[in-house]
């Protein structure tokens, strides 16, 4: 049986968030999914994907990373944020031409908290993405 292919964008659900600047964290605002799992609902079947830019070798170094994850939680706060999917996509600086644009795509548990966001982790000194963004969608 083939899987569905989840192609269609709610222009609420999707956000340009832009990057950190050295060993820096940001996230998206959290999407509301409206799923009450702690009565049961069940999460309509969508998929979260994640497009991260192209970034120079200024703004990734060689070994520096940007590592992009999942977060849920039942709070719009996210104050007991809990990891979905860690490592969804990471950007590695090489060769002295920083990172190729990337995208992923991650299909969110019929579980999962009301609320998600991505968090993109910039890691290894000395990059500074703030002048680049990623999108981050729900697709269903």
């Amino acid at each position: 049986m083939d899987r569905a292919q989840h192609n269609v964008k709610d222009a609420s659900l999707s956000e340009t968030k832009a990057l950190g600047t050295a060993d820096g964290t940001v996230q998206t605002t959290g999407f509301d999914l409206g799923a009450l799992s702690a009565r049961g609902a069940r999460l309509e079947d969508c998929e979260l994907e994640i497009s991260a830019p192209v970034l120079t070798t200024t703004e990734l170094p060689d070994a520096d990373t940007c590592t992009y994850s999942l977060e849920s939680d039942d709070n719009s706060g996210f104050s007991s944020a809990k990891v979905v999917a860690d490592k969804v996509l990471v950007q590695t600086g090489a060769g002295g031409a920083g990172a190729a644009a990337a995208k992923a795509r991650f299909r969110l548990p019929s579980d999962c908290e009301r609320y998600v966001r991505v968090k993109a982790v910039l890691a290894g000194g000395t990059g500074d993405c703030s002048g680049k963004s990623m999108v981050a969608s729900v697709l269903f």
